[in-house]
Parts: structure tokens; C-alpha cells; sequence
């Protein structure tokens, strides 16, 4: 017969084994951005590739881009209400792909070569300017086609154009003909060091907090009298932590991406009200 007792202990273990396996995942997610950092750390005379800051001089993509990040999505009518009508995102794949072209660097010019499949970092501004809706025309034109079963397919393009800061990865050849050249392994519009750093910082605070709150509700459930009034509302707090430690764990996982992985999704709304136009918003 189970008592109260070997009912509470169970309950406790199985508390501590699903939260230890999400603080384990974020602990995984934490060794591979600290990888890619010290990846990034590499010193210019070291041998390997390299983290140079330069400006897009020009690009062979469409234009003149550099590189671009794309992101596969479909859209669905959501359930907007009798104000609004409205289609809501979701990711089905994504991708880099460098164009190749040339950039300045300390003043010398550094041609890019092009990579099909290359990693490509962007901000989530420029993934947002990208999602948007161009006109209500275009909305109309999406939004009947994501209220059919299949939904409203649709590719994002965040590209890196001319003008714009940039972060390369790679080596800097010197050619025959004293050209310099770089076949990149990492494009990035924004300072992937300090991506990396900002994401460290998350998951170690995520891991901290999770495993206080572990800590505490359990030594609060324990507390004696056993059973008492601490101790069943420490219960409480247990039954109340595991519920919301899975998507809080999720929520950090998504949030602790790098760019080159992180989920976009978003949405489209439209007032019914005649004449409004539709506007984008983050999901």
C-alpha cells in the first residue's frame, strides 16, 4: 500500500529527473555557444580561420547582397475575432546562403567567394523588416490561400547588403595576382562574439534559476512537520514548478539559439475596420 510518504518521495523524483534533464539540455546548449565562441576567439595570427570586421562593398545576390538567411514557413488563418483577421507563421526549415562578392577591411578590398549552403547570422529586426507585409493586396492574396488546409507557404529572406557592417569567419588569402580572397564559414551582420556572450549569460541564468527553484520548493516541501502547513504548501509549489519548468525550458532553449537557428515565426493582422492595413508583429 502506497503511503503518503512513498507518494510524496516519488512525486519529488519524478520532479527532480524532469527537471535535471532540462537543466541538462540547456547545459549541452551552453558548451556548444561557448564552443563557437572560442571558435570566434581566434587570434589573427593563429593558424585557422579568423573573425575580421569589414563593410559590404558589393554583393552578387539579389540586390547586391552579400548573404542571406532564409527561413521556410506556412501560414495559417488564426483566430482573429470579429475585429480582426489574421495569419499566424510557423517555421518548417531554414538556411544560409553567401552570394559572394567583396568587402573592405583596414582599408583593403577582400574578395568573398559564394557558398550554397553557408551560415549566415542576422538580426531579429532585419528577420522582422524581411517577414513583414508588403500591402494589404499581398495579405488578401495570403490569406486565402491560409485558410485552405494546407496553409500559405511562403521563404523569408533577411539578406546582408551593400553598405551594411559584417563579420566573416574564415581565411584571408593572398592570391597569385595579389588579390586577397576568403571563402567564409560564417557571415554575420551583427558582432557574433557578443551574440554568444548574450547567450551564455541567458542560459547560465536559466540554469541558476531552475535549479534554485528546484532547490528551494523541495526543501520547503520537506520542511517539518512533515505533512504540515509549510511542508503542503512547499507540495504546492512542487506541483506548481513542474508544470511550468517544461516551457519554461523550451522558452529558454528558443531563446538561447544563434541566429542562424533561431525560430522566427510571427504573424499578420488586419483590422476589419475598411481601409486599415495589415501590419506584421513578432510572434
Amino acid at each position: 500500500m502506497l503511503t503518503r510518504e512513498l507518494m510524496g518521495a516519488l512525486a519529488l523524483a519524478i520532479l527532480w529527473v524532469n527537471t535535471l534533464l532540462i537543466a541538462a539540455a540547456a547545459l549541452k546548449q551552453l558548451a556548444s555557444v561557448a564552443a563557437t565562441l572560442r571558435r570566434l576567439g581566434a587570434r589573427l595570427d593563429q593558424r585557422g580561420a579568423a573573425l575580421i570586421e569589414a563593410r559590404v562593398l558589393r554583393g552578387d545576390g539579389r540586390g547586391g547582397a552579400l548573404a542571406g538567411h532564409r527561413i521556410e514557413q506556412v501560414g495559417r488563418a488564426g483566430a482573429g475575432g470579429s475585429t480582426r483577421e489574421e495569419i499566424v507563421f510557423v517555421d518548417s526549415g531554414r538556411g544560409g546562403e553567401i552570394y559572394g562578392g567583396a568587402v573592405v577591411a583596414g582599408g583593403r578590398e577582400i574578395a568573398i567567394a559564394p557558398a550554397v549552403e553557408g551560415e549566415v547570422w542576422v538580426s531579429r529586426a532585419e528577420v522582422r523588416a524581411a517577414s513583414a507585409c508588403a500591402s494589404e493586396a499581398r495579405f488578401d492574396e495570403a490569406y486565402q490561400h491560409a485558410r485552405k488546409p494546407r496553409g500559405f507557404s511562403r521563404t523569408v529572406e533577411a539578406r546582408i547588403g551593400p553598405g551594411a557592417p559584417v563579420w566573416l569567419l574564415g581565411d584571408v588569402e593572398r592570391a597569385v595576382d595579389g588579390a586577397d580572397r576568403m571563402r567564409p564559414a560564417l557571415v554575420s551582420s551583427v558582432d557574433p562574439r557578443a551574440v554568444c556572450r548574450r547567450k551564455l549569460a541567458l542560459l547560465s541564468l536559466g540554469v541558476a534559476g531552475v535549479l534554485g527553484g528546484l532547490v528551494g520548493c523541495t526543501a520547503l516541501a520537506l520542511s517539518r512537520p512533515r505533512f504540515g502547513p509549510l511542508s503542503t504548501a512547499g507540495g504546492a509549489l512542487c506541483l506548481a514548478f513542474f508544470l511550468l519548468v517544461q516551457p519554461l525550458g523550451t522558452a529558454l532553449r528558443d531563446a538561447a539559439r544563434l541566429p542562424s537557428a533561431a525560430p522566427a515565426r510571427g504573424r499578420w493582422v488586419r483590422r476589419r475596420a475598411r481601409g486599415a492595413a495589415p501590419r506584421a508583429a513578432s510572434g
